[in-house]
């Protein structure tokens, strides 16, 4: 009796676990050179649909682009994340952030697999920070985002990805430095 009260434990908590989105974070610095392009945009509007197999929903947010920090400087891009409505059903993946339109980002993407025009935010959910106003006035970032755990490297403990906050600025200049 004990085995399985052991067992049924042991599944109920890896079933948890599976439903968690684990990342191996990553440094300003990591995120800047797995990138192919850094923006500073805001989001204008949001759509979800089906992937041609009918097994994925996808959302895809449209930025305006307001400041270019690498790569080419297009006005507008399309980020593809996992998740969102279609047709009645709903597809939730855990930690990641899909943005209303008028939210500020400072996002890391490359361009996806899929090669359809769209791009996607490095390391999953890391390489998405928005951007808020503290009570100063002063412009911050923040990719921390409850639903997700961390790995950490080397000793594969897991935790709470709580992500990374800081000054706008301060992001800036990491970006920077990154580059040289």
């Amino acid at each position: 009796m004990k085995s399985r009260v052991g067992l049924g434990i042991t599944l109920f908590l890896l079933t948890c676990a599976a439903m968690a989105t684990t990342v191996i974070p990553m440094s300003v610095e990591e995120l800047t050179r797995a990138a192919s392009r850094i923006v500073e945009a805001r989001a204008v509007s949001s759509r979800s649909a089906w992937n041609e197999q009918h097994s994925l929903i996808y959302t895809y947010t449209t930025y305006q682009v307001t400041r270019g920090l690498k790569g080419t400087a297009a006005q507008t891009i399309t980020v593809k994340q996992l998740g969102g409505s279609a047709g009645g059903y709903t597809q939730k993946v855990s930690g990641v952030h899909h943005a209303q339109a008028g939210e500020e980002a400072l996002l890391f993407v490359r361009p996806s697999e899929a090669a359809d025009g769209t791009d996607v935010v490095v390391g999953l959910i890391q390489g998405n920070f928005r951007v808020y106003h503290a009570s100063d006035g002063q412009a911050m970032v923040t990719n921390g985002i409850s639903g997700a755990q961390a790995v950490e490297r080397g000793s594969g403990r897991v935790t709470e990805y709580t992500g990374a906050a800081m000054p706008l600025n301060q992001a800036e200049a990491r970006i920077r430095r990154a580059m040289q």
